[in-house]
């Protein structure tokens, strides 16, 4: 059986940026939901004892596009509770890596912001690192994809989905999208993703 991860924090921890009413429905009925429905799907099949990023991995490479889709979403959101946190500070070894991919550490939060605005319709922005070259870039996913699958290693996601922000901003993405990347980044949770 797949299980969501916990929350890392309380559900009032993020306030004002996101309410408790957010939680309510964005973690106990879309991401519990697609962790039940994953459990549902695997069940009798070869992904039953799989870890969740082996499903991932091998449901996208199979084309077994019902379990791809749930399974990247509990991937997916797992990864976003831990990238978003309390007010924090960008540690200046990051920072230095910001101002070399980005320009700066200004310039990569208007472009991060940017990258989530644009994105049609629904999905995810990334903050990724290249495996090989250890450069930083933002990635920007459809639907439930994410940088698992284009060997890229996850630094920090930001859910671009209705259900992320309608309750608390209803349709003003652009809102949502300044409020919680510049106040709730989670640069400790970014700063382990690193490679060196």
């Amino acid at each position: 059986m797949i299980k969501a991860q916990p929350l890392p924090y309380d559900k009032n921890a993020l306030e004002p940026t996101l309410s408790i009413e957010t939680f309510d429905y964005h973690f106990d009925r879309h991401h519990l939901g697609y962790a039940n429905k994953l459990s549902v799907l695997i069940e009798d099949t070869k992904y039953f004892n799989f870890s969740l990023t082996d499903i991932v991995l091998e449901s996208h490479k199979s084309n077994d596009t019902a379990i791809y889709n749930n399974a990247a979403q509990v991937w997916n959101h797992n990864f976003y509770w831990k990238s978003i946190s309390k007010t924090q500070q960008c540690p200046s070894e990051l920072i230095k890596l910001l101002d070399r991919d980005f320009n700066s550490y200004d310039d990569f939060i208007e472009k991060f912001i940017q990258a989530g605005v644009t994105l049609f319709g629904s999905g995810w922005i990334w903050l990724v690192q290249d495996k090989e070259s250890k450069k930083l870039s933002i990635l920007q996913t459809k639907d439930a994809d994410n940088p698992l699958i284009l060997d890229k290693t996850p630094i920090l996601t930001i859910d671009v989905w209705e259900h992320a922000y309608y309750i608390d901003y209803k349709n003003d993405r652009l809102k949502y999208l300044d409020q919680i990347i510049k106040n709730n980044l989670n640069w400790s949770f970014a700063a382990n993703n690193i490679i060196q």
